[in-house]
């Protein structure tokens, strides 16, 4: 059974969450604010943060979202009325999330559920090529191949075509891409390095003019495959 943590300080849209997701087999342990949720989420160990962004009181929940970034990686799913782009970039910035417009139905919300629990399930790496557009794409061997032809990737140009690949058709924070690629305390240095390699993997990809990675301005990117 699936535990969801739920933040959510409007008593009915709790209660119809609750009811909705208890009533698909999954866990739900349901708080209304920001205190409450850091005191329980360290015993409840929830498989997803279900998190209003417009929380009452003296924590935001993206200030609270940060906080269990501190000793977590728990996938976050945000629920909010507000999609200016500066919200999507702050909540974008703790990695391994999604977010979930107000008003939603409950089965959109589970499918955005399993979605997320699917991404975050750790898959080890094979030998096996995947397909992207017209190219094979070999991460353990570093090439793409597009016909005959096998295209030599860096190490690290490899690495981050990977974890797009993983998120394809959805973002992926630069944040996460940094640390995932570099793994250092330090990655202000980085982001000309990650600029670079995405130039080049742009370029070694523009031979399939239906696939193309975009840039999600002070957000991160996104792999586009088109059928």
């Amino acid at each position: 059974m699936k535990k969801i943590f739920l933040v959510e300080d409007d008593a009915n849209m709790a209660f119809m969450v609750t009811d909705g997701l208890e009533n698909e087999g999954f866990e739900v342990l349901h708080v209304s604010d920001g205190k409450s949720a850091i005191e329980k989420i360290r015993t409840f160990h929830p498989d997803i943060v279900l998190l209003d962004v417009n929380l009452k009181g003296a924590m935001t929940g993206f200030e609270l979202s940060k906080k269990i970034r501190l000793s977590s990686q728990v996938p976050v799913i945000f629920t909010t009325s507000r999609t200016q782009i500066e919200d999507l970039q702050e909540g974008y910035k703790i990695g391994n999330v999604d977010y979930l417009k107000k008003p939603f139905g409950i089965r959109e919300l589970i499918l955005r559920i399993n979605e997320l629990l699917a991404r975050s399930v750790f898959k080890p790496q094979t030998n096996e090529p995947k397909h992207i557009g017209n190219f094979l794409f070999s991460a353990n061997e570093q090439y793409l191949q597009l016909s005959v032809d096998k295209i030599r990737l860096q190490k690290n140009e490899a690495a981050v075509l990977s974890i797009l690949f993983d998120n394809r058709g959805r973002v992926t924070s630069k944040k996460e891409i940094l640390e995932t690629v570099w793994n250092e305390p330090d990655l202000k240095g980085k982001e000309a390095s990650l600029n670079n390699i995405l130039s080049a993997l742009r370029s070694k990809l523009s031979s399939d003019n239906r696939v193309g990675i975009e840039t999600i301005p002070k957000i991160g990117y996104k792999l586009m495959v088109e059928d």
